[in-house]
């Protein structure tokens, strides 16, 4: 089978021949590895098309987060302020448009069409590929969009609060997604669209469970049900400890999720929500892939394989290489995951 139907196949429990495989790639990773990471992904590559460009997710081609090689602050299309110490790594929000809610009633954002061109060079990859590999394009985020236009604490003071204006943004942004995400499905070989927003912490939720369930779970509701419409995939991305919302996210009907499942109990996720949603589970990129031993990461990607890979389906290979990443334990991730099959733990519950 090839690539496209390996991922679709895990995706559905539909029993691939193995795990399919999706890298991950910080930039300064390749400034430290080059060639010999390259090499790497030659030889176990992704299963998932990804952008030339990016080594990421195919996106607009617009300024999200302002310029990661500015000095002092740089400017998003949204009108908020980063600071960067590192092009490496996202950057840090400083300056908020909506930082007064009477500013609301004039702010007006991007037009969502702003990069569309990013469309455009994905489907000439797509075509290039001969849509061999599963092809997955970004959505946009909707928590996070919310708090770099708002602040952080602002919006948590406002979703306790329970204020008007936020119910006004939210909506303004669902549309906003919604009309970047018809863009998308409308060349018909987006196969995916991952959305993404990081609502653990290290511990716990940042906010509590019945406020995410009032406030947000009716929003994704709307955009998964429009993915699913046009007969795509949903994905969505979240860090830190989200236990209290797994559930949520696939009563919300999403096909994948990729949680940091190492701040959480993997053996009872697996036991729980095993067979119910696909898990592109990140492997722990705080401990054992930067400062682990090669045997230390194969185990690791077999403990995934295991919680989440006996539902002849459910399991997809991701793993984020930083460049506190040694090569050793890349290749070692990577013949990990090429070496789960599906077919040694096929009928296993």
């Amino acid at each position: 089978m090839d690539s496209r139907e390996r991922y679709v196949r895990a995706l559905t429990f539909k029993g691939p021949d193995r795990v399919p495989i999706m890298h991950r790639t910080v930039p300064g990773a390749l400034r430290k590895h080059g060639a010999a990471l390259d090499a790497l992904y030659e030889k176990y590559p992704s299963d998932a098309l990804l952008s030339p460009a990016t080594r990421g997710l195919f996106d607009y081609h617009d300024r999200g987060r302002g310029d990661p090689f500015a000095k002092g602050t740089t400017y998003d299309d949204w009108g908020t302020g980063w600071r960067y110490t590192t092009s490496d790594y996202s950057g840090l929000a400083c300056e908020f448009p909506l930082a007064d809610w009477r500013s609301l009633d004039s702010y007006r954002p991007p037009d969502p069409m702003t990069g569309e061109e990013g469309v455009r060079y994905m489907e000439k990859v797509v075509q290039q590929d001969g849509h061999r590999h599963f092809v997955c394009a970004f959505g946009g985020h909707l928590f996070q969009r919310m708090w770099f236009l708002r602040g952080y604490m602002e919006s948590l003071v406002d979703l306790q609060e329970d204020r008007p204006e936020l119910y006004a943004l939210r909506d303004m942004l669902v549309d906003w997604i919604l009309r970047r995400t018809e863009r998308w499905l409308e060349t018909r070989v987006v196969d995916c669209i991952t959305l993404g927003d990081d609502f653990g912490s290290q511990t716990a939720l940042m906010v509590r469970p019945s406020v995410w369930r009032r406030f947000f779970k009716p929003a994704y509701k709307r955009i998964v049900d429009a993915i699913h419409a046009s007969g795509a995939y949903a994905s969505f991305h979240t860090d830190g400890h989200t236990l209290e919302i797994i559930q949520d996210l696939i009563d919300v009907g999403f096909d994948e999720l990729n949680p940091q499942v190492t701040l959480m109990d993997v053996e009872a996720l697996g036991r729980k929500f095993g067979g119910k949603v696909c898990f592109r589970a990140d492997l722990d990129r705080q401990s054992i892939l930067p400062w682990g031993t090669p045997d230390q990461v194969r185990a690791h990607v077999q403990r995934m394989f295991r919680a989440f890979g006996g539902f002849n389906g459910g399991y997809a290979g991701y793993g984020s290489v930083g460049a506190d990443v040694p090569l050793q334990n890349i290749q070692a991730m990577l013949e990990a995951f090429a070496a789960c099959r599906y077919d040694h733990v096929r009928g296993a519950s």
